[in-house]
């Protein structure tokens, strides 16, 4: 999965809450900046949102699914307020991406001992 289908999938997710917060605006600023990601490409992340699209594309490979979930957690966790609608769209995403709960509960210590 590329950079950009990432970055448009974390912006979906900062959305679902219906409310970006400073944190979680920085951290898509990052990741943007991270990426080479254009405003053009940005503005266009966030037209989808305002058009009411929530859609997560899920990768093809599992390395990549497990990248798009860190991702997604690290998000999440950047406001330091995980929404339930936040939560629920990762646990669907991980679902989804045919990772089990203990594959999940994994994934998800990693990347708070990385914190």
């Amino acid at each position: 999965m590329d950079k950009l289908a990432t970055f448009h999938n974390l912006v979906n997710l900062a959305a679902v809450d219906n409310k970006f917060t400073d944190e979680e605006i920085e951290f898509l600023a990052r990741r943007a900046n991270a990426w080479n990601i254009s405003n053009d490409e940005f503005e266009t992340a966030l037209a989808g949102i305002t058009a009411g699209t929530f859609e997560v594309t899920i990768p093809e490979t599992y390395e990549n699914r497990v990248l798009l979930l860190k991702e997604m957690i690290r998000l999440m966790a950047a406001d330091g307020n995980i929404a339930e609608m936040e939560k629920r769209l990762c646990a669907l995403a991980s679902s989804r991406m045919d990772l089990t709960t203990q594959q999940f509960g994994q994934i998800l210590d990693e990347v708070i001992a990385e914190a």
